[in-house]
């Protein structure tokens, strides 16, 4: 049995361009998609977090799928589940009204959040030592960095030189803030 061997330097750099140019002509034609339906900005934002987290489940899925079978699999059909669920949660307010009641909407979204709390929980009993510490970390800073984002919008709002932020666009912030927290530590564990 050979052992694996992690991909020189610059060849993990080159990855991570690759992908980070890829996100990015993503992130562009969905910003050209929002802005196109003309949607308030807290539903742009949500729906551009949607998309981006279905997406990744999605490369995420299709890269485990193609991992060689001597590779154990870990957690990431866990991790493909939560992120795939988060995405769609974040679709159901936007769209889901137009085809079943609010109420119904509301309740689909519950019985989502339920399935994606036992697949995270089901992530945390499962996961290394390595994961367990990315989750954390990832918590970390994006708390931290949250904390400081409110404090100064409350401080701004509290002297009158900010306006009101709905739930609604305080929940897209809170995912994008996790988002490229998740980004950077994963980042800043996988390059070394």
């Amino acid at each position: 049995m050979t052992e694996d061997r992690p991909l020189p330097l610059p060849l993990r750099i080159a990855g991570m361009a690759l992908l980070a140019a890829a996100g990015a002509v993503t992130g562009g034609l969905v910003a050209r998609f929002v802005d196109a339906g003309g949607l308030p900005p807290d539903d742009a934002l949500n729906l551009f977090i949607a998309v981006v987290l279905v997406a990744m489940a999605v490369v995420s899925g299709v890269v485990l799928t193609l991992r060689p079978s001597r590779s154990p699999k870990g957690c990431g059909v866990l991790q493909v589940v939560a992120m795939a669920l988060a995405g769609i949660m974040l679709m159901i307010p936007l769209y889901a009204t137009r085809w079943v009641s609010s109420e119904l909407a509301f309740a689909l979204v519950l019985a989502l959040l339920a399935v994606q709390t036992v697949a995270n929980l089901m992530l945390w009993r499962r996961a290394d030592e390595m994961l367990r510490r990315i989750m954390v970390e990832t918590g970390g800073l994006a708390f931290w960095t949250l904390q400081l984002a409110l404090f100064l919008y409350a401080a701004g709002e509290r002297l009158g030189l900010t306006g009101g932020v709905t739930a609604w666009g305080m929940i897209g912030v809170l995912m994008a803030v996790y988002l490229v927290a998740s980004a950077v530590v994963a980042a800043r564990r996988g390059i070394k």
